[in-house]
């Protein structure tokens, strides 16, 4: 450390001052030096430096170590002195962190860290030593350990900790010699409240709920929130013949009382399951989750508001598996905003320059490794419920929209979406939204949706292109649409199926069929896309057949940040 102090004419004794570019380095650190001598008396070799970090006039800053220790709390005072009592040898080094008070009465995390440079004894020696800020890397800290064993968004213990809790709870119950209650309550309507009136609505409304349950749940029972729209609570002294009126007590007051938005009053509606334990019945923490989510699945399945889980539910005893998709998975992962878009560039055949780039939903998993989306949407296709990422996906699109203003993106539409009459109209009043960017945006249709319904799909080409958007047939191909089929939609594009363009130039009569279609295309002024391009050779080959643009790894991997848009 002594190297970035120079001494003045003065003598060695003199206050070490910093050099000019150790203050610029100290500076763009974000660090204040100073030096302590034996009597306790600071010095503030930049007290410039000292003065901003620790948000106080420069006469303010504190001369002796008492001062500087008189804005720490007693614990982090020993815990420094304690630091400092180790410097016992020439060159020796401490470092302690801790929260200072600041003048205005707000407290930020400083790290201090120096030297014993001369002397025999602390007492009789110099120390130099510089003062860091660290509070953003310590709230960080802090934050990912609350969010270890809390959701983020309201606060309530999150599945880890309730799993712990529940180990704890079962424990005091055995102990007490008492039943105890696991409760699994499903906000059933809060995917019509997301699609209605956006996902904004649906997080106040899971946040009033879990204000009013973390006020009627009180230690030693406990609640969380475990996914996107359920929540979980351990009720101690409860069994099974006393779950009902302890839940339609519960019900009616999170029920009962209105929701307020500005989209006005929103109304919540509850799936619920329950397990109880006797204290003489031993069950794996696990097991008892699974039985919960089981009860809650056939529940929903029957229509029922309420279903207590019982071996009748199944054949023979068996754990839910934890890597089935349930639409509760699917609106977690929304809610938590774990879905997200991918960017794909889609070039000119010609010049290769970027004219588009399709969007592809990527998930965000638990160990927060970013995933393809793929078997996410069959789940959702099955379910029922696939028209929510597509939503979810137009949203994420119009906000990279906004963000590029000359940037154009495609965008997959389920068939389900399409064909669901509510669900498309809701479809197009948020590409209405898009305004003055709809024409920005193109929509892709897979070719066997266009081909089961021509007239469905024309109609909503027609109202889409209406908008201003383009429209256009994705894996077109692979069910041999007809010229008649191509006619009554309408397209404005067709993307080439991938199957056709890999290996096409080692593949004859792949050339054939591509010829063919390309052919058809520019009989009704339709441009064409070729997807899957990963050679040069398959590249140049399909210029020379005319396809209009290129999609495919040779040109760039699905990626975060739009390629050419990089914020």
């Amino acid at each position: 450390m002594g190297e970035i102090f120079s001494h003045t004419a003065q003598g060695k004794d003199a206050l070490p001052l910093a050099s000019a570019q150790a203050v610029q380095t100290y500076r763009l650190l974000g660090v204040s030096p100073f030096s302590m001598t034996e009597d306790g008396n600071l010095s503030w070799a930049e007290p410039a430096l000292a003065s901003r970090l620790l948000r106080a006039a420069q006469t303010l800053l504190p001369g002796t170590e008492a001062a500087l220790e008189g804005r720490l709390e007693p614990p982090y005072c020993r815990l420094r002195r304690a630091a400092l009592s180790q410097l016992t040898w020439d060159g020796a080094r401490y470092c302690v962190q801790y929260p200072i008070d600041l003048y205005d009465g707000q407290k930020i995390w400083v790290e201090e860290r120096g030297q014993r440079l001369t002397g025999n004894g602390r007492q009789a020696g110099k120390i130099l030593s510089t003062l860091a800020d660290i509070d953003d890397r310590k709230r960080s800290e802090q934050d990912l350990i609350y969010r270890a064993s809390h959701d983020p968004l309201t606060g309530l213990w999150n599945e880890t900790r309730l799993r712990s809790g529940f180990v704890f709870l079962e424990a005091a119950s055995k102990a007490a010699d008492i039943s105890f209650t696991l409760l699994r309550l499903r906000l059933s309507n809060l995917a019509d409240i997301n699609t209605s009136f956006g996902y904004d609505a649906g997080d106040r409304l899971l946040n009033s709920i879990a204000s009013r349950l973390s006020s009627e749940v009180l230690a030693p029972h406990m609640t969380g929130r475990v996914s996107g729209s359920t929540f979980v609570i351990g009720l101690m002294g409860c069994g099974a013949s006393d779950v009902k009126p302890r839940l339609e007590t519960l019900l009616s007051k999170l029920s009962a009382e209105l929701y307020d938005s500005p989209q006005g009053t929103l109304k919540a509606e509850f799936v619920v399951s329950s397990v109880a334990v006797s204290p003489h019945h031993q069950v794996e923490i696990e097991t008892l989750f699974s039985q919960s989510a089981m009860a809650m699945e056939r529940a929903q399945k029957l229509g029922k508001a309420y279903l207590a889980y019982s071996a009748a539910l199944h054949g023979k005893p068996k754990i839910v598996s934890n890597n089935a998709t349930t639409s509760d998975d699917i609106i977690a992962a929304l809610n938590d905003r774990r879905v997200s878009l991918a960017y794909q560039p889609i070039v000119d055949a010609k010049t290769h320059a970027i004219h588009h780039h399709e969007c592809l939903l990527r998930l965000r998993q638990g160990d927060n490794e970013i995933v393809s989306a793929g078997a996410f949407i069959m789940a959702a296709e099955r379910l029922g419920i696939v028209h929510l990422l597509d939503r979810r996906a137009l949203e994420l699109a119009s906000q990279t929209l906004g963000r590029y203003p000359t940037i154009r993106l495609a965008l997959n539409v389920s068939a389900a979406t399409v064909k669901d009459e509510k669900t498309a109209a809701a479809y197009l009043e948020a590409l209405r939204g898009l305004g003055t960017a709809a024409p920005r945006v193109t929509l892709e249709l897979t070719e066997t949706v266009a081909l089961g319904d021509p007239a469905l799909a024309s109609r909503f080409s027609v109202q889409a292109r209406a908008l201003g958007c383009e429209f256009s047939i994705d894996d077109f191909g692979s069910g041999h649409t007809s010229f008649q089929n191509l006619m009554a939609i309408e397209a404005d594009s067709i993307k080439i199926d991938g199957s056709f363009v890999k290996d096409l130039s080692l593949t004859p009569h792949k050339q054939t069929f591509v010829r063919m279609m390309v052919d058809l295309a520019q009989t009704f002024s339709v441009k064409t896309v070729a997807e899957m391009v990963e050679t040069p050779e398959d590249a140049q080959l399909l210029k020379r057949l005319g396809v209009d643009y290129l999609q495919g790894y040779l040109f760039g991997t699905p990626s975060a940040a739009p390629a050419g848009h990089e914020a």
